[in-house]
């Protein structure tokens, strides 16, 4: 190899990078070429050449390439578990569908209730006057206005209502 001086691998030379060919400073090692061979693999070879291959080896060799009992029990129950699974989705997917109409049918049945009952509570408002009502009360019924002093007030921690003791007096 021939002494070169030491030289920068990069430098900069205004504002583009420059990379050399590192051709320059280092050399090729020549290529060996290797002549390969195929070959086949040893279970083919022994029943082809009937050559005796290593009993411990053709075993090993036999093993590592059949399916082992642990892992094909593995796979099964892998298969068998994302099978379940999705299964299991689409059941549920499936009923929270039905849970989605079935509210919806129910909200809608709502709606139509609230409309009726405040189409309802309309008619009864509308039905009877305030004077309709005093009429009825004054003549049917004898009721009067209250005059002054006969209405009590009486304080109360309760708002919501008032039990009476006793009677109330004049």
């Amino acid at each position: 190899m021939s002494e070169r001086p030491a030289k920068s691998m990069y430098y900069f030379e205004g504002s583009a990078v420059r990379k050399l060919d590192p051709s320059e400073y280092y050399e090729q090692p020549a290529r060996k070429t290797e002549r390969r061979v195929e070959r086949k693999p040893v279970h083919t070879e022994r029943r082809e050449a009937g050559k005796r291959v290593d009993k411990n080896t053709a075993r090993k060799l036999d093993k590592a390439l059949a399916f082992d009992f642990k892992y094909t029990v593995f796979v099964v129950a892998s298969v068998f578990v994302m099978v379940c699974a999705c299964v299991m989705m689409l059941y549920w997917e499936a009923k929270l569908d039905s849970q989605k109409a079935n509210i919806s049918s129910l909200e809608s049945e709502l709606e139509a209730l609230e409309t009726d009952n405040a189409a309802y509570k309309m008619t009864l408002d509308n039905m009877y006057t305030l004077e309709q009502v005093y009429d009825a009360a004054t003549n049917e019924l004898g009721m009067v206005y209250a005059r002054k002093g006969q209405i009590v007030y009486y304080e109360s921690a309760n708002e919501d209502y008032v039990k009476q003791y006793q009677d109330v007096p004049n």
